[in-house]
């Protein structure tokens, strides 16, 4: 699937949107550079995973990414601007001399003032504390980087939505190997493993996140899974996230019926779990403002809102887990309308406190004029339940 996904995307053209929506941002917000070294951060500039790198980016022209020496043949076949780093904040503090320190400072005034920048902000992400004071000691103006990478990331680009396709189907093969191995006896262990090998053998190239739960340990939500074994007539859960190309990450949840009869109880939670999360979609159009998308939104019932209130309605995907927009029914709505080409998690945890019967299904759309794209809608649900 990798593979498949490479030759339908231009990576080069991916690369260089992404950087000229940052470089955008930066120029509405009065930010004069972006100094990252939070690996997402750097994957999603560079184009590449750089352990323990970095990267500049200027207002406009090509970002400079700090690389170590024994990174830099593969790093270089991605993005070419490198030289190698001046300062390391994943190192030990005793190794950060006070001539490093002052060094690193001094050679972020200068890529600024070389950029025609000096003066004007710095935006960090995940900086240590030694070299926050390096910089201030310097006399750089620090800013918050997130804004600025949130907003940017937060509509996708023509080539990330073509990978988004393809995380879509990397999803269905998993699910449905998941879904296969269920049976009595067999762990949540054991179907975390099948879950991983069937995500590689379809494509992904990284989980980032796993939950596998069944029976009393899906309410409350245990998330990681254990040594239990399932049993007949309970139900199971998996919550997914993993990534695809470029760093771009998805997320969709699913719960299936273990074995035997379903009690009406359980039909009926199913179902309206399923009606929720379906009829939810749709309120998530292109130019709706979030408070009208809000109030589009099925009222969740009575018995399982204290438990949903803990998840969002909607959350952007991309590189993270979830941005901007997040959609939360205990926060106000938005002061913002939505956007073609966002990518969102719509989310449902259906279960009473109390009980230990919960659902949890979630789904992947692509904001569209009009209703939106299903990127999971190949990732089955227990049709038998509907």
């Amino acid at each position: 699937m990798t593979a498949a996904a490479a030759s339908t995307f231009d990576q080069a053209r991916l690369k260089a949107e992404r950087v000229a929506r940052v470089q955008q941002q930066m120029r509405e917000r009065g930010v004069g550079g972006l100094y990252l070294d939070d690996s997402v951060n750097v994957n999603y500039i560079v184009g590449t995973k750089v352990p323990g790198g970095s990267v500049f980016v200027p207002p406009s022209g090509e970002p400079l990414a700090f690389v170590r020496p024994r990174d830099m043949g593969y790093v270089r076949l991605k993005h070419a601007n490198i030289r190698p780093p001046f300062y390391n904040s994943y190192l030990t503090w005793e190794s950060q001399t006070d001539s490093k320190l002052k060094g690193f400072g001094q050679g972020m005034a200068a890529l600024l003032a070389e950029h025609g920048v000096a003066g004007e902000r710095l935006g960090i992400d995940t900086l240590d504390a030694a070299g926050f004071i390096a910089l201030t000691q310097a006399g750089i103006k620090i800013d918050d980087a997130l804004p600025v990478l949130e907003m940017a990331r937060s509509v996708k680009t023509q080539d990330e939505v073509v990978i988004y396709h393809q995380i879509g189907q990397v999803y269905a093969g998993t699910v449905r190997a998941f879904r296969a191995a269920i049976r009595p006896g067999i762990t949540e262990n054991e179907l975390a493993q099948v879950v991983t090998s069937a995500w590689y053998e379809c494509g992904g190239e990284e989980i980032s996140q796993l939950n596998v739960c069944a029976g009393e340990n899906m309410n409350p939500w245990r998330r990681w899974p254990t040594k239990r074994p399932l049993a007949e007539g309970e139900f199971v859960g998996i919550d997914l996230h993993g990534r695809g190309a470029c760093g771009l990450r998805g997320d969709a949840s699913r719960t299936f019926f273990v074995a035997g009869e379903p009690t009406t109880v359980q039909r009926d939670l199913y179902r309206q779990a399923y009606d929720y999360v379906v009829g939810s979609r749709e309120a998530f159009q292109a130019g709706r403002s979030y408070a009208e998308a809000m109030a589009r939104v099925p009222k969740v019932p009575d018995k399982y809102a204290p438990q949903m209130i803990n998840y969002s309605i909607a959350h952007c995907i991309g590189m993270t887990p979830s941005g901007y927009p997040t959609v939360d029914g205990d926060k106000p709505p938005l002061q913002d309308a939505l956007r073609e080409n966002q990518v969102l998690a719509i989310e449902c945890y259906f279960g009473e406190e109390g009980s230990p019967l919960a659902v949890k299904l979630e789904e992947m759309v692509l904001v569209r004029q009009g209703s939106p794209e299903l990127i999971s809608g190949d990732v089955p649900f227990e049709e038998g339940l509907i």
